[in-house]
């Protein structure tokens, strides 16, 4: 077994491993650590010299992991994470980070709410940088969370958190169909609804619906005809039609202003949406302080 100088071995140098490992890319990696593709490449060569392994290998115009170098990333991920702490410390000074924060979330179901947190964190510490990454579905928060690429989530609660991951619900917000009233009347009960033609909203994830495993037991289904990506594009497709969707209420303030509400014909719980974080970073005063900023953003403001 090849000895290994882990002394020449710098957190810089974990850093890009993992962006890189992370990217599949150097000239994505380098964009992403405000570097130049040389110094990314020259910084893996030295690690290559250091670890005696390639540890990326060209794949036609890209790149791929080497078999040690898919070992060594969740080592190095771990490492990171604990490095990231230790420089932390007890005491955190958002003023003085110059790092932005990042939260992962659908934005075009929570594009108010994200606004509001744009606000409060604004006023206190002006043009801090933010960047609202798309979670996509909520199968997505392990992955994103443990690679890093957030710092926190704020999602639709599941039906469980991987054992990683650390919750803390902000607020519920209840479901309605919504529908043009210009093309078609409320929904007035369970056949109507049942019969109706829906429009669905698919992240992407394999997991029923509440709507869907409630109807289920009661021996029923609904008529889905379309299924799309996102709310902006949901809200175009209702109108002007007989469509139907059941969505959260909140949407009435952004995409869905200009259609109208009904209630369910079926007792539904409420959506719960949650903040969501590494477990790995619960003692984080970084984290904690995001997560305060979050907490008073939205949490107050629901009824």
């Amino acid at each position: 077994m090849r000895d290994v100088d882990t002394s020449q071995i710098s957190g810089r140098l974990l850093k890009v491993f993992i962006t890189v490992f992370d990217e599949m890319s150097v000239s994505k990696a380098a964009a992403q650590l405000e570097s130049s593709q040389s110094t990314i490449s020259h910084n893996l060569e030295k690690l290559r010299s250091i670890l005696g392994d390639t540890l990326f290998l060209q794949s036609g115009r890209g790149i791929i992991p080497s078999a040690r170098a898919e070992v060594l990333a969740p080592k190095i991920r771990l490492l990171l994470a604990e490095l990231e702490i230790l420089a932390d410390g007890s005491e955190y000074d958002p003023e003085k980070d110059r790092s932005a924060a990042t939260i992962a979330t659908n934005g075009s179901t929570l594009a108010p709410e994200l606004d509001q947190v744009r606000k409060l964190i604004w006023s206190k510490i002006p043009d801090k940088k933010l960047i609202f990454r798309e979670l996509g579905s909520r199968a997505n928060l392990e992955s994103v969370l443990d690679k890093g690429k957030a710092d926190i989530a704020v999602t639709a609660r599941p039906f469980h958190y991987p054992d990683l991951l650390v919750s803390q619900e902000l607020f519920a917000e209840k479901s309605v169909i919504f529908y043009d009233p210009k093309i078609r009347k409320p929904i007035e009960n369970i056949n109507e609804y049942c019969s109706a033609r829906h429009v669905n909203l698919d992240f992407g994830g394999s997991v029923k619906s509440v709507v869907e495993t409630t109807l289920e037991t009661l021996g029923l289904s609904r008529n889905i005809v379309i299924s799309v990506p996102n709310v902006w594009f949901l809200a175009q497709t209702l109108k002007g039609t007989d469509l139907v969707a059941t969505l959260p209420a909140l949407l009435k303030k952004s995409a869905f202003q200009d259609l109208e509400t009904c209630d369910l014909p079926i007792s539904i719980p409420p959506v719960h949406f949650d903040l969501v974080w590494h477990r790995r970073y619960d003692d984080s005063a970084r984290i904690s302080w995001i997560r305060s900023q979050l907490t008073e953003a939205l949490a107050p403001n629901r009824s």
